[in-house]
């Protein structure tokens, strides 16, 4: 009877298969995830690059996991199908995926997705996870049949249409930009953490800076602080003063159920 009732005790263990765009990241879950660091029920089936759909399909095919974590930096139209193939091959897999670069029209089609099948889904930004067990929590999360998300982009993935649309015009470029200028970045700061010139910097920022006039709240005295304080208000960091939007906890990944 003891044996038993430890049995059910004992956590399910979450059969992972982990495909990752950046080898450096490859050897941290391999690390990380393969040698109980996390403390965390994790049986690591595989580590692959996710460079072709096709051998991924293949993969999730043969070995069946609970969870799928897919690493990358940007998302590539290709990779959207292959993630859309193996949703619909395996609706009861869980999806976790990390990405460096988005943009709205991605973010919408990877809410698609997660309308689709019963598994979870978690789409976060990499330079969002800052330990190992905020990954082991949202691996779990997922597995469970949660859909979670990072608050910088529960704007995209909510809505149909986005809340702020100044943001659709922006470039993938511009948009790094703002995320880190809203986190008290300065340009030089900025052009060390994207690796790019302060120059360049100058240069998205004044492109930025034009997109966003058309606002009717930015403020072209204080450009910097207007800019800042809208990308927060579309992210759900900052609640507007009129008609505020649901606010997200910085530090909290945000729960969604549904699409």
């Amino acid at each position: 009877m003891r044996e038993q009732r430890m049995a059910r005790m004992k956590p399910k263990r979450v059969r992972l298969y982990v495909a990752e765009e950046q080898e450096i990241y490859r050897e941290v879950y391999k690390s990380v995830l393969s040698h109980d660091i996390l403390r965390a029920p994790f049986d690591l089936l595989k580590i692959s690059a996710n460079d072709d759909a096709h051998a991924l399909a293949q993969g999730v095919s043969e070995l069946k996991p609970d969870v799928l974590l897919v690493g990358t930096k940007r998302l590539q139209a290709s990779l959207i199908e292959g993630l859309e193939q193996v949703r619909s091959d395996q609706p009861k897999m869980a999806i976790v995926l990390l990405l460096v670069f988005y943009d709205a029209e991605g973010i919408q089609s990877l809410r698609r997705i997660a309308s689709k099948g019963q598994g979870g889904m978690a789409l976060f930004l990499k330079q969002s996870l800052d330990r190992v067990e905020q990954l082991s929590g949202i691996i779990l999360a997922a597995s469970q049949g949660q859909v979670i998300l990072d608050p910088a982009l529960a704007t995209f993935l909510f809505t149909e249409k986005a809340a702020y649309p100044f943001l659709t015009q922006l470039t993938t470029r511009e948009s790094e930009i703002l995320n880190l200028l809203a986190k008290g970045y300065t340009n030089a700061a900025i052009a060390h953490a994207l690796y790019i010139d302060v120059k360049t910097v100058e240069h998205h920022i004044n492109s930025m800076y034009g997109k966003l006039k058309a606002e009717a709240d930015f403020d072209r005295k204080h450009p910097r602080v207007s800019a800042a304080r809208l990308y927060l208000e579309a992210t759900g960091e900052l609640v507007p003063p009129v008609a505020p939007l649901q606010r997200f906890a910085p530090s909290q990944p945000q729960s969604w159920q549904g699409a």
